[in-house]
């Protein structure tokens, strides 16, 4: 009967302690799906876009984040954060990783999206002037889009943007590392060419019968270098930033 009473005591002890183990865990649970990548809703996409950077991994909190391979001048698309919190950090993705002369040190904006734009050269450090922009932005009027240009081409003159032959002056004398605000344009399809500010009669780029939609973002960014026709030839593309909310951050 004492062996009864006895098991029973330490049966019901155990049980105490493993709740007592277990409520932490659930409490952490129930904090820790508010940073789930759905619960911040922030999205971030990444674009080689330095000549001599070599392949690299994104770190978050040091912490690597997936095993994706950053290659010039590929852009990753967009992809859900799982924090927010700092620094955000480019290693290469070699055996041993060196850290590149970038980071950011402060805290993304949850329900948002950014676009990190690698530029410069890591020779020279020019590489730590790379951007980070706040793609999201208000929505305009029905029938209308949004559309911005983004220098990122390194060893370049200021660079003008054309629309159907139409030079916006936010897309005029842009020069290098910089991206214009947003400008409000009627849905269509516009043929898009980029020249330099000295020269504007000289084409350098074309990117024709672009598509835009009505109630989208788009970025026109640049690559490579003007002038050069080797694996930096200048070149050009668009980004669709699809609008993610309604109010400016």
């Amino acid at each position: 009967m004492a062996n009864q009473h006895k098991n029973s005591f330490l049966l019901s002890f155990s049980l105490l302690v493993a709740i007592a183990l277990v409520l932490p865990f659930i409490s952490s649970c129930g904090k820790n799906s508010n940073a789930n990548p759905a619960g911040l809703n922030t999205q971030l996409q990444i674009i080689n876009l330095s000549p001599d950077a070599q392949p690299f991994n994104l770190y978050q909190r040091t912490i690597k984040q997936s095993t994706t391979t950053y290659t010039y001048p590929n852009n990753s698309d967009y992809f859900f954060l799982g924090t927010l919190d700092p620094p955000l950090q480019l290693r290469t993705a070699t055996t041993a990783p060196v850290v590149l002369p970038f980071q950011i040190d402060t805290a993304l904006k949850a329900n948002s999206k950014y676009t990190l734009f690698v530029t410069g050269y890591r020779a020279d450090s020019s590489i730590k002037n790379s951007m980070l922009s706040l793609d999201t932005a208000t929505l305009p009027s029905i029938g209308n889009a949004k559309i911005r240009f983004a220098h990122t081409s390194p060893s370049s003159p200021t660079l003008n943007l054309r629309m159907n032959d139409t030079l916006s002056k936010v897309f005029e004398n842009r020069p290098f590392n910089t991206i214009s605000k947003y400008v409000t344009i009627p849905a269509g399809s516009y043929n898009l060419t980029i020249a330099t500010y000295k020269t504007p009669t000289k084409i350098e780029y074309t990117i024709p019968n672009v598509t835009i939609q009505d109630g989208h973002a788009y970025t026109v960014y640049t690559i490579g270098i003007v002038g050069r026709t080797d694996s930096v030839a200048f070149g050009a593309a668009v980004l669709n930033n699809n609008l993610l909310i309604k109010t400016t951050q």
